[in-house]
């Protein structure tokens, strides 16, 4: 998934105890918890409107929320098909499979997707944020434009970060009319980590996330 291909990134060794040998134990936090309530109000008032949703949760710039909102709803009307928490998932020879299909090799669930009724529009992919962004190269959306266009085969995707808290935007559009350069740095993450698995090899790597490790300064770290 983009997520354990972000971790990977950032340590190899992380994403072996987190995804691998499940050292490394999922934990709820209140930031998590508030992010599921602000994605569950998010996604109700795309699919049924704006007012559809009783109380939404505290800290969130709600005049952009309400223009976003709308944005969705006035895409709908036009034609568009929205998809909330969408499945994406390919094998090697870049074909769509089932979730837990054996021979998945990439997988994502996007907030939001929306499909536009030709080809000539780009499709596009929402991620609601409550937090700062921190990746600068866009990497999970970036992973999700990949297989929407596998999938679909809509020759343009666009995407976008709505930080809700603070009201602001970060998209970008990746063409592949001229191929997968625009995603070539997530294809051949793709290829690393199947060699690392492989080869049951995982460096430890430092970097600015250690500390928030649950390996962080233990005998399992390996710096």
């Amino acid at each position: 998934s983009p997520s354990n291909m972000s971790t990977y990134q950032q340590c190899p060794r992380k994403f072996e105890a987190q995804s691998l040998t499940k050292e490394i134990k999922w934990q709820a936090t209140k930031q998590k918890s508030r992010g599921t309530l602000v994605h569950n109000a998010m996604e109700k008032a795309m699919k049924d409107g704006y007012d559809a949703v009783r109380q939404w949760p505290d800290g969130m710039d709600m005049d952009f929320v309400r223009q976003r909102v709308d944005l969705v709803r006035q895409m709908v009307a036009l034609g568009c098909s929205l998809h909330i928490e969408h499945e994406l998932v390919i094998n090697r020879q870049f074909q769509s499979v089932d979730w837990w299909d054996e021979n998945a090799l990439l997988r994502a669930k996007a907030d939001a997707i929306i499909i536009p009724p030709t080809m000539d529009t780009p499709i596009s992919i929402l991620d609601i944020k409550t937090g700062k962004k921190w990746d600068e190269e866009d990497f999970q959306l970036r992973a999700e434009c990949l297989l929407a266009h596998a999938i679909y085969k809509h020759p343009v995707v666009q995407y976008a970060y709505w930080y809700v808290d603070s009201g602001e935007i970060a998209s970008g559009l990746i063409d592949f009319r001229n191929g997968i350069e625009p995603v070539r740095d997530i294809v051949e993450l793709m290829n690393e980590m199947g060699q690392a698995i492989a080869a049951n090899n995982f460096e430890p790597r430092e970097n600015r996330f250690c500390k928030w490790c649950g390996l962080y300064k233990t005998p399992g770290c390996g710096l």
